[in-house]
């Protein structure tokens, strides 16, 4: 088993076999009828995006080893603005950050074909990864406020002036 092999086994499908009873996009596509569909809907959300950051930790665990470790290149944690976490390519000094860093390590001509075949696994991963992060986090916080939106307008429908006999069309 190459390299690359070994780690797209660590992060294939049996490693999200766990997100299958709460990842359904189903749940996603229907009507909802009240604040607690929405919350619960908010609340998977959340589950997957600490099983996606599991996930996030398997890859910086990989990274963090030989022949990885070796290169001038890291994969880190960077928390957004927003709250979320995201893997980031860094150099070994920190001093530059992002894709680029990872295809200066593409680039080097000494790099062992199998270590350039891992590379390209661990960012096929990452980016499944950030991906994944993003649209869940993004998913938990409307669905969130749209709970409270809803939550907003029962309470406004239930302190509504109910009409008269004579007011009724």
């Amino acid at each position: 088993m190459t390299l690359a092999e070994a780690i797209a086994r660590r992060l294939s499908t049996d490693a999200y076999r766990q997100f299958e009873q709460g990842a359904s996009l189903k749940g996603l596509l229907k009507p909802f009828k009240g604040k607690g569909e929405l919350q619960q809907l908010a609340d998977t959300a959340l589950r997957l995006e600490t099983q996606v950051a599991e996930l996030m930790s398997v890859l910086l665990a990989i990274v963090a080893q030989p022949p990885f470790s070796l290169l001038d290149l890291r994969l880190v944690v960077q928390r957004s603005a927003a709250g979320t976490n995201f893997l980031r390519w860094r150099s070994r000094d920190f001093n530059r950050m992002g894709a680029l860093v990872w295809e200066r390590a593409m680039a080097q001509p000494q790099l062992a074909q199998a270590v350039r075949e891992a590379l390209l696994q661990l960012e096929v991963n990452r980016i499944t990864l950030n991906l994944q992060m993003s649209s869940l986090h993004s998913l938990h916080r409307h669905a969130t406020a749209s709970a409270i939106k809803l939550q907003a307008a029962e309470t406004l429908f239930d302190h509504s002036p109910t009409p008269t006999v004579e007011q009724q069309p």
